[in-house]
């Protein structure tokens, strides 16, 4: 289904917890507002995917493309109201497909943390299972995308036949232990990520998507494990 796109503004700042931190992402976003985008594919065969994270309720403008990959804390408290709100904006947006895993803020989707911490259920009573999606924790997922892609498809109005592409993406919600909050591991925990790696066998997933950024890439935890998860080669 090709819904209208949300028409929202984009972000204007970005919380963090140091001036430093602060002057850098201010610095990006300017950095973005001049930068120029392309709304239909460089390549006939190419495939479009967009990538955020960290909307925390906010809904920037996005835009089009074939695949949407959200990277987690798409809520700020992670009720059920809040992440029922957020899926259906997300649902709503023009792509075939939505690929989203669970941040920290997202505490709805960790049975585990929300059995320790029954008052982050805000006096909810349904649960994850109550939402109508399906719903990936450390496990991948394969797509097939016609291309050129369906967005490019309808604006140019052309009839070209179309060859189909997969693509394999794994998904895991995870981060370094960090302040009181969902799906954290402690960071001198190695074979947290080599258990969760290796549920993919000899599978290597064209993208790999985490919460937590790979080590040294603005992670803010200089104890956190070196996993090597750039041995399994993935694409993006």
């Amino acid at each position: 289904m090709i819904s209208k796109m949300s028409n929202a503004e984009p972000l204007a700042r970005i919380k963090t917890r140091k001036p430093w931190k602060q002057r850098v992402a201010t610095a990006i976003l300017q950095a973005h507002r001049h930068s120029t985008t392309l709304d239909t594919a460089s390549h006939s065969k190419s495939i479009r995917i967009v990538c955020l994270s960290d909307t925390h309720n906010k809904r920037p403008t996005v835009p089009l493309g074939d695949v949407l990959i959200h990277a987690g804390d798409f809520t700020e408290n992670g009720s059920y109201d809040e992440v029922r709100n957020e899926l259906d904006w997300l649902s709503s947006l023009p792509y075939r497909h939505r690929i989203l895993v669970a941040g920290n803020h997202d505490v709805l989707l960790d049975d585990a943390f929300l059995s320790k911490y029954p008052e982050r259920r805000y006096g909810e009573t349904k649960m994850r299972h109550d939402l109508n999606w399906i719903y990936l924790q450390d496990t991948s997922i394969t797509l097939e995308i016609n291309t050129p892609s369906e967005i490019s498809r309808i604006d140019q109005q052309t009839d070209n036949v179309r060859d189909a592409r997969k693509i394999t993406i794994f998904g895991s919600p995870w981060t370094p232990q960090y302040g009181t909050s969902a799906f954290q591991y402690r960071p001198d925990e190695g074979y947290h990520w080599a258990n969760i790696l290796s549920s993919l066998g000899t599978t290597i997933p064209d993208i790999i998507i985490t919460h937590g950024p790979p080590r040294l890439h603005l992670d803010g935890i200089s104890t956190a494990p070196d996993v090597r998860i750039w041995q399994k080669r993935f694409v993006v």
